[in-house]
């Protein structure tokens, strides 16, 4: 089983190969070109997917997905809290964590072609029938459907739950980092703590290179305590979050 990271315009999708090959993630579609030629690097064509795997419903990491989808019959699978942002096109409002997350906000594609699922899945999500080992895991914060795979090597790919370094990866990559966006912050960290229990030692994150989680650990896990636990508002906004996921779409 190998994990191959494709860097795609300032964000990364992955391959993992292993009976077949499953894509977590495909960039913006301005990097359709790069995704052709990573894939091409690691020997692959699009026709070779089994799947692609959404971690999250923004363009950053759907912009492929419809075109995939449509054009080499490539199945797609996402959490269901997602499901309707994949669906509509749209990105979901998500709460700044920096000055830095504003301007991606207004800079940031906030529209990519829609998709209809071929999978929705819930709190976990088995990839054997697609001729790959791991299982794809529910790890909210960064949207409220966002996912992780776990792989049986220890390694889990995480979307954008953390990110490695800044400036999309360019100053230390290693070093884990917050993400600049999250729709529901407080759940990063719980999110976190799910991984390491299920054995996670490496995570590879949509910004950024591997994330070792003893470094997760004490960077982003020990310190949570210096971060706003979340007030009661942002609570509710989580509650009507999972009542209906279409909400507070971006404009």
């Amino acid at each position: 089983m190998r994990v191959n990271r494709l860097p795609l315009n300032g964000t990364n999708a992955y391959v993992i190969s292993d009976k077949h090959h499953a894509l977590i993630d495909t960039g913006p579609e301005r990097s359709r070109t790069s995704l052709l030629n990573g894939l091409a690097s690691i020997g692959l064509c699009a026709e070779d997917l089994s799947l692609t795997v959404v971690t999250h419903a923004h363009a950053t990491a759907v912009g492929n997905v419809a075109w995939l989808q449509r054009t080499f019959h490539v199945p797609v699978a996402v959490h269901g809290a997602d499901a309707p942002i994949l669906a509509s096109g749209i990105n979901r409002h998500a709460r700044t964590m920096s000055p830095v997350g504003l301007l991606l906000k207004q800079l940031g594609d906030a529209r990519f072609e829609a998709a209809a699922p071929d999978v929705v899945f819930g709190h976990s999500f088995a990839l054997e029938s697609f001729g790959t080992r791991g299982t794809v895991v529910h790890t909210p914060g960064h949207t409220i459907g966002s996912a992780s795979v776990i792989l049986p090597t220890g390694d889990a790919i995480v979307g954008d739950l953390l990110m490695g370094g800044w400036f999309g990866g360019r100053l230390l990559p290693h070093r884990p980092a917050r993400h600049y966006l999250a729709e529901i912050p407080q759940q990063v960290v719980r999110s976190l703590l799910l991984l390491q229990r299920l054995g996670v030692q490496r995570l590879h994150p949509g910004t950024g290179d591997v994330l070792e989680m003893d470094e997760v650990q004490r960077l982003i896990i020990a310190r949570a305590r210096e971060f706003p636990s979340g007030p009661t508002p942002t609570r509710l906004r989580e509650r009507r979050l999972r009542e209906d996921p279409t909400l507070a779409k971006a404009k």
